[in-house]
């Protein structure tokens, strides 16, 4: 049952980044053509922060969780890093930077979570 219950906490991480990917990924677009209508639907700052939050407190729980199982340092190294260019991104006022960053952020912390699950795998079949 634990086993099960830290995979699923690795996968929400990857689907929350996932769609903070999406996100930053669709305004930009929809900026250059004009669709108006989708920008006011998804072009919130409390969306943005909401998401921000939710992979950072998944990341904390999993990447904690992983940590004391694996203990390889390089993973939770590449959630702050991934974490960091995400904030950064927020924080950038050039459009196409802000989600240049933003979406390199989300890969990163992507590729954190998959690392995770993968050396939680690994040591528990040791």
């Amino acid at each position: 049952m634990y086993k099960k219950i830290t995979t699923l906490i690795d996968k929400v991480g990857m689907c929350a980044s996932l769609l903070c990917m999406l996100h930053c990924l669709v305004v930009p677009v929809a900026f250059v053509f004009g669709v108006n209508s989708l920008l006011l639907a998804i072009d919130h700052e409390w969306l943005e922060r909401v998401i921000i939050l939710a992979s950072l407190f998944i990341g904390l729980i999993a990447f904690m969780q992983g940590f004391f199982r694996h203990r390889q340092h390089f993973i939770p190294v590449l959630f702050t890093a991934g974490f960091l260019l995400l904030v950064n991104g927020e924080s950038v006022q050039h459009t196409w930077l802000s989600a240049g960053l933003s979406v390199a952020g989300a890969a990163v912390i992507i590729y954190a979570h998959y690392q995770n699950l993968k050396w939680k795998q690994y040591a528990s079949a040791r």
